[in-house]
């Protein structure tokens, strides 16, 4: 496999294989599946990057989910890891988990994340494959934007085009939500201590989160620390917020 431009770096491939097994062990403590996750060097501009997923040939795949012993829906889980902008943690540069039933092609439904996302998209944001004609109807009946746009291009409104937003670049759902929505609403296979993997791997999960979003507003961490008499001291560079973090859509 080559590249253009400079090798991805041996600490992004070492971190994003260990978030491999993470998610892996995260995903067997809740529900009975086989198959695990792996990171892959891919080609690309920059030397490539590495995406996290279920390496099955020249595509990545799906974990198998079982309702009563059968073998009833697919969850893709998958990820383009990236280091964040300071070099010195990994980031998710985007993300997929898709729940489809087995023998489809389009999912259920769709979590997905794109870090750069394009004008008017949010960052983090659910798909529903479904369809309601009052839905249709009110995607095209704008003049402006993308209803305009989707008359212009003579595209058929659909549900599974809404992007419904979902927090932002910190706040997102992560793989603990979609496992207990398919355990409890399609009473998906589980393992014994499922609840308590799901209740850990999601607060793990928001402490890393909480930790990206202090980061990003250093200022007001501070100040809830000190309501809560800690004594704190300001560095002699005080950071800046990240504003564009703060504000995502």
């Amino acid at each position: 496999m080559t590249t253009d431009g400079p090798a991805v770096s041996p600490d992004l491939i070492a971190r994003a294989s260990a978030f491999a097994d993470d998610i892996t062990a995260r995903v067997h403590r809740v529900v009975r599946t086989e198959k695990s996750l792996s990171a892959l060097l891919m080609p690309g501009r920059n030397g490539g990057r590495v995406m996290v997923g279920i390496v099955e040939g020249d595509d990545f795949g799906t974990f198998p989910l079982y309702i009563d012993n059968r073998h009833r829906l697919d969850l893709l889980v998958k990820f383009n890891c990236c280091m964040d902008s300071s070099g010195k943690h990994l980031a998710t540069d985007s993300s997929w988990l898709h729940v489809t039933l087995k023998g489809d092609k389009a999912p259920l439904f769709r979590y997905e994340y794109v870090r750069e996302s394009q004008s008017g998209v949010p960052c983090a944001h659910l798909h529903v494959h479904g369809h309601r004609d009052e839905f249709a109807f009110a995607m095209q009946d704008g003049a402006r934007g993308r209803p305009k746009a989707r008359k212009r291009r003579h595209e058929v409104p659909r549900l599974a085009k809404f992007h419904f937003p979902l927090g932002g670049h910190r706040f997102r759902p992560c793989v603990e939500d979609v496992l207990q929505a398919v355990v409890e609403e399609f009473c998906v296979d589980t393992v014994d201590g499922w609840r308590d993997a799901v209740d850990e791997g999601r607060e793990e999960w928001r402490r890393l989160q909480l930790l990206a979003a202090v980061r990003d507003a250093p200022g007001v961490a501070a100040q809830a620390l000190h309501e809560l008499d800690y004594k704190i001291m300001a560095p002699e560079s005080v950071p800046a917020d990240n504003h564009g973090r703060m504000r995502a859509y």
